[in-house]
């Protein structure tokens, strides 16, 4: 017998046992399941009374939903009912049955790039610093004018996630963040630097900061990037990082991309 149910407290040891099969791939899943719990809802598929597939739904501060699978035979974690607008995270061979039942816009190949200790090459030639809450106004402006909704979002992924930074004078011109902070991985993400100041390695600097904070706690960090971004590519090589797996992330009606 098969069937699907919503994650309650009881069964939150079940999950996190199956999520820990796999405890560098499935990082955030792991870091939602004990940190994000008003963000995060959890679907767990049994066969037979063994728990075989998940499905995770997080709301981002973009406001659409995203869900993410694990395990290998997941028709019914599909069958749920799900919000119109979100992306699918997948592992490469459930990419067709996704494409079956939602209605895929684009599709792109991400890869989960991962630094073991020891194999790290660090090259930070910037100064680095934490942001605070007063740097929300300067977070929210990087990519554009900061708008009263998008320096509240900013807050409050400040007050979530360590966010770090290189400025030129007092202007905010790189930044990145811890997004998952579990005790087998640190992952990193929420690199951005300002176009016109590329090239000039604060990424590279950001990156080896970064590496250098997580290294002293951890012996893995992690980072997910878009497989034919081959400038991001090159500066986490650069710093030490290699691909540990390849997904698929689908799009379904919000336009973003990864």
């Amino acid at each position: 017998m098969r069937y699907v149910k919503e994650l309650t407290k009881e069964l939150v040891p079940l999950l996190d046992s199956f999520l820990h099969g796999d405890p560098l791939g499935n990082a955030y899943a792991i870091w939602d399941l004990g940190h994000s719990p008003q963000r995060s809802k959890f679907f767990l598929l049994f066969d037979e009374g063994e728990l075989v597939g998940v499905l995770m739904d997080y709301l981002t501060y973009g406001g659409f939903h995203s869900i993410w699978l694990f395990g290998e035979d997941v028709d019914e974690l599909l069958d749920i009912e799900l919000p119109d607008k979100l992306v699918f995270h997948v592992p490469m061979e459930l990419e067709e049955k996704v494409r079956e039942r939602f209605p895929i816009r684009a599709g792109f190949t991400v890869e989960l790039m991962i630094l073991r200790r020891g194999q790290e090459r660090l090259c930070q030639k910037h100064e680095v610093r934490p942001l605070g809450l007063e740097d929300a106004r300067s977070l929210a402006g990087l990519r554009g004018d900061a708008k009263e909704e998008e320096v509240r979002k900013a807050e409050a992924m400040l007050r979530e996630q360590p966010f770090y930074g290189i400025f030129s004078g007092s202007e905010l011109v790189s930044v990145a963040c811890f997004q998952a902070m579990n005790p087998e991985i640190w992952i990193l993400g929420g690199f951005y630097t300002k176009p016109e100041y590329r090239n000039r390695g604060y990424a590279s600097s950001l990156a080896s900061f970064l590496v250098k904070q997580a290294l002293s706690r951890v012996d893995h960090v992690g980072l997910y990037v878009r497989a034919d971004n081959r400038p991001a590519k090159h500066v986490y090589e650069k710093v030490g990082f290699r691909v540990y797996r390849r997904m698929r992330w689908l799009d379904c009606n919000t336009g973003f991309k990864p």
